[in-house]
């Protein structure tokens, strides 16, 4: 559920009237500290995963040398190169709301030093307020069908030789069944198109069967549907969605989802939160005429909603659709606004989004989790499936097996880990 920053073993005491637990020091990037082992091996010089003060694993020095090479940032900042007004903005985000100007200034820089300052502030501040907790969470993609007509994403209704599929009800159970009970996640988000072959009763009835099953969370990825929908799935155990609205600008939304409003998109996001739904939404970063402004509008929106998750990743270009030939977005912006994102939003859930990881690959994720983002996204959708899930071409799948070995914690522990968080969130 969580891979988290290993700590060496320095000192372990002895077990009081052989107690199973033991109280041992360690230290890790923060120093030296005192825990809680419930290891019954575990010896002064092994490594170990710690989470909420309990040693949960202990592991390989390799490995523990490798996981501080994935999220362990290296940068070193020389405050004294930084512009003076600049370098006030990131100590202002501690004490008061940013003004608009300034998240436009922080997403406008290109300077490497201001970049490489941001990205260590918000990196910062996810330390302090999440500690060093990167969740992994899964997708199981189960249905490609969209009545919509967006004009950037490759499975627009319109969008020739895509080979479309329906996963069936128990082929979506058997999907959550297996990552949840055999691979130890806790938290799976359902994703297809606006696909309405899948009434509300289907999908209640599917989160109904999964929560028999399994213990997990389970957002919803579904498209717009009536608020109706999304009452009954959250009745039936939906704990959240994943809404995105694209794009803040008015103009710009409408431009890119014929017979679609920005509004009605909105103030379903608003009913949702309002039934009680962790909220996850975003937008797309390089789209057609999009500014930086209307990018600090996209993020001041997000923090408007009192959404729990930000996601927020590069348009990639597809050739199915109208927008084949348009530039894809930017790494550089997308992660300055994961940045921001952190700076505004101490609390919030922040994938690196598949988008940013197919642009980047591998470096992505070490970029996006050093930049502020604390969690990853892996795709579950059983393979037969998987390659024709395409909204954009070329989707990043690789290298998950560390953070899948030492990031999912046996049942109980990981779970409780996660309610607590989802606790927090609506604090």
């Amino acid at each position: 559920m969580c891979l988290t920053i290993p700590a060496k073993v320095l000192f372990v005491e002895d077990s009081p009237d052989n107690l199973p637990a033991r109280r041992i020091t360690i230290r890790d990037s923060k120093g030296e500290r005192s825990i809680i082992a419930l290891l019954t091996d575990v010896h002064a010089g092994d490594w170990i995963l710690y989470a909420s003060d309990t040693a949960v694993e202990k592991i390989s020095e390799d490995d523990a040398r490798e996981i501080l090479d994935l999220l362990e940032p290296k940068s070193y900042v020389d405050i004294s190169k930084l512009d003076a007004a600049f370098l006030e903005i990131l100590k202002a985000c501690h004490t008061r709301e940013l003004k608009r100007e300034e998240i436009i200034r922080l997403l406008s820089t290109s300077e490497d030093a201001e970049m490489t300052a941001m990205f260590s502030e918000a990196n910062t501040i996810r330390q302090a307020r999440l500690r060093d907790f990167f969740c992994i969470h899964g997708i199981v993609e189960f249905s490609n069908y969209c009545v919509r007509n967006c004009l950037y994403c490759g499975l627009r209704r319109d969008s020739k030789n895509v080979r479309r599929y329906r996963m069936t009800p128990d082929e979506i159970v058997n999907s959550v069944y297996d990552a949840v009970n055999h691979r130890g996640y806790k938290l799976i988000v359902l994703q297809s198109g606006d696909d309405l072959s899948y009434t509300n009763e289907i999908l209640s009835g599917i989160i109904r069967k999964i929560k028999e099953k399994c213990k997990v969370f389970i957002f919803m990825s579904v498209g717009e549907r009536t608020s109706e929908g999304y009452r009954k799935m959250k009745d039936a155990g939906a704990n959240g969605v994943l809404f995105r609205f694209e794009t803040s600008n008015k103009a710009l939304y409408h431009s890119l989802h014929p017979g679609q409003s920005f509004d009605d998109r909105i103030a379903l996001l608003m009913e949702m939160k309002k039934m009680g739904y962790f909220i996850a939404t975003g937008f797309l970063i390089g789209l057609p005429g999009q500014t930086v402004e209307d990018i600090a509008d996209d993020i001041i929106t997000i923090k408007s909603i009192g959404a729990n998750m930000v996601t927020a990743g590069p348009f990639i270009p597809t050739d199915t659709t109208p927008m084949a030939v348009h530039p894809a977005g930017s790494a550089a912006m997308t992660l300055k606004v994961t940045a921001v994102s952190r700076l505004l939003m101490p609390k919030a859930k922040i994938p690196v989004t598949t988008a940013l990881e197919t642009i980047e690959n591998e470096e992505g994720r070490r970029l996006g989790l050093s930049s502020g983002a604390n969690s990853l996204m892996f795709n579950l959708t059983p393979e037969k499936y998987r390659g024709d899930y395409r909204i954009y071409p070329n989707k990043y799948h690789g290298k998950e097996e560390i953070w899948e070995k030492y990031g999912l914690y046996k049942e109980t522990l990981s779970y409780k880990m996660l309610e607590k968080k989802m606790a927090e969130a609506f604090k």
